[in-house]
């Protein structure tokens, strides 16, 4: 199967959602005429709320450091996976990643489909798009987590938990494919109560008091919190949504 991962897209696509997985790579990237940005998502067990900010599933010590096969270079199907402590479904990585986390062995790579992971076993597989470009020696361990765009959650209201990866568009119900935006001008859920946003062309963060929600960056803060866009016209209200320029790509 062909994936696209950059699409000229439509405004009219961006709100759209789906109910079964379309021909389109989880995290591809979509630009329409404007130049505005959208990564193509896997909703979570909750439907999304637009103007919210989202993250990624949040990773465990589960898939991390774990026993793999020793292996040729040149394989596209790792044998001999195993888990910690909690059982990887199949597919649970479909379009993840994968790597191991020894000096000079094998690089971060794109997983194609997987095989049921079992808990304290060793006989899970995963598949990958491209074989390997080097041997997976005895001793090396794996690591493989979930596309960062698949089965995004609001970022939580509290220090964010995993990367954040876009802006709700359209209130796509839960476990659907639909569009997050990443660049460009949006509306973004404001809460002005941790830290104001002073004016156009401040920058903003997210914030961590209310889930979903963005704030102002204080004095002496851009060092120590993450910049993912600035403000852009008129500042809006506490809890109301307000316009800023996007850049978490």
């Amino acid at each position: 199967m062909s994936y696209p991962n950059l699409i000229f897209g439509s405004e009219e696509e961006v709100f759209n959602s789906y109910s079964t997985e379309k021909n389109t790579l989880i995290g591809s990237r979509m630009v329409i005429p404007d130049g505005r940005e959208y990564r193509f998502t896997h909703v979570g067990g909750t439907a999304l709320v637009v103007g919210s900010l989202y993250q990624a599933v949040v990773h465990t010590t589960n898939y991390s450091g774990e026993a793999v096969g020793t292996m040729a270079a040149g394989v596209t199907v790792l044998t001999g996976v195993g888990s910690t402590a909690a059982n990887g479904a199949i597919n649970q990585f479909k379009h993840g990643y994968v790597y191991t986390d020894n000096a000079t062995t094998l690089p971060m790579m794109q997983i194609k489909s997987n095989t049921l992971i079992t808990a304290a076993a060793e006989t899970g597989t995963i598949t990958l798009f491209t074989a390997t470009p080097t041997i997976i020696a005895a001793g090396n361990t794996l690591c493989y987590f979930e596309n960062p765009w698949e089965d995004v959650i609001v970022k939580p209201a509290s220090a964010e938990t995993a990367p954040v990866v876009g802006w709700a568009k359209t209130a796509a119900t839960a476990e659907y494919w639909a569009w997050l935006q990443t660049k460009g001008p949006t509306t973004a859920l404001y809460d002005s109560s941790t830290t104001a946003i002073a004016g156009i062309g401040d920058p903003i963060a997210p914030d961590q008091a209310v889930a979903g929600a963005i704030s102002g960056v204080a004095d002496g803060e851009p060092d120590t919190v993450l910049i993912i866009g600035s403000a852009l016209g008129l500042v809006e209200g506490d809890t109301e949504q307000t316009p800023i320029w996007a850049r978490i790509d």
